[in-house]
């Protein structure tokens, strides 16, 4: 059994946590363990898909959720069989860590290797993104959004938290809702079509996003749905009104947010909208989104998928 771990040790931040690792790769029952680090933005990617062509068997990210979109990916570019694809895991060490929250994972290597030691896995679902404009295809194995999270996702990327991961990603809600433009876009699903000004619209496989927000209360991993969660023409009074809704999983009863599921869902918008996928930024309308039903094995009790 060979194992790869993909750290994201971005500015040395994951040093400490090397040799508790190293020490994992000492322990008997997981076959040959190897840790390496990514150096640059996107590296993570080039990686995983070198992983897969190399035939692991594991490949866990140990970072958050732009670690695991990068290792997905990764894997989904190797394009080697769908049976030969390594079974991927998450040990979240990153800022916001949300899909480790609909997982049920935790920061604990104890539990991360004997899920590794008794193979287990689940079979969960993966998002798909085609972009009209690139033809460029990507993944994401939590959220993806369209409209006003692909600009705070920007202004995240050129700021620093300083009172920490909560607090810097609301404070870059606030300064893109005093930014933002609301876009005209056009939703269209195979049984549901939506058209208005959009202030924010999710589609979901996993629940939650923003640093434990449960946007997405009734996605599940193995549904072989996404849940799509538009909030329209919304001010930032009302969305503020319902954050404590939002942490506490309940859906929001306001004329301006709709709830839908769809398997594929086409967005167009009148003009430029970005899109982002697990909290990174990847292009903008009009693309179409899909479900790829049990499409990964993932590291993960069963109780959680």
């Amino acid at each position: 059994m060979k194992v790869v771990f993909i750290v994201n040790n971005k500015n040395n931040r994951l040093a400490r946590l090397l040799p508790a690792l190293e020490g994992l790769g000492r322990q008997p029952g997981l076959g040959n363990v190897q840790l390496v680090s990514t150096l640059w933005k996107g590296h993570a990617v080039e990686l995983a898909r070198q992983a897969s062509l190399d035939g692991c068997d594991y490949l866990i990210a140990v970072g958050g959720d732009g670690t695991l979109h990068e290792v997905i990916n990764g894997v989904m570019q190797s394009n080697i069989p769908v049976n030969a694809y390594p079974a991927i895991g998450l040990l979240p060490y990153g800022s916001a860590n949300d899909f480790a929250r609909s997982a049920g994972l935790t920061k604990s290597l104890e539990a991360l290797g004997e899920l590794i030691r008794s193979r287990t896995t689940q079979r969960i679902d993966l998002g798909k993104i085609v972009l009209e404009q690139t033809g460029e295809t990507r993944y994401f194995l939590n959220i993806a959004g369209v409209g006003l999270s692909p600009e705070v996702v920007e202004h995240m990327e050129q700021s620093r938290p300083v009172l920490g991961p909560g607090i810097h990603y609301f404070q870059n809600i606030l300064k893109g809702f005093l930014g933002y433009d609301k876009k005209e876009v056009h939703c269209t699903a195979p049984d549901w079509q939506w058209s208005g000004r959009l202030l924010q619209m999710t589609v979901a496989n996993g629940r939650y996003c923003g640093n434990a927000l449960c946007v997405a209360p009734y996605a599940r991993l193995t549904d072989g749905r996404l849940q799509v969660v538009i909030f329209g023409d919304l001010s930032l009074w009302d969305y503020a009104k319902n954050l404590g809704n939002l942490k506490k999983g309940r859906h929001i009863r306001h004329r301006h947010v709709s709830y839908y599921e769809a398997t594929q869902l086409l967005v167009k918008s009148d003009g430029p909208c970005g899109i982002e996928a697990d909290g990174e930024y990847v292009g903008q309308a009009p693309g179409t989104f899909s479900v790829l039903p049990k499409a990964i094995r993932f590291v993960m009790p069963p109780e959680a998928s």
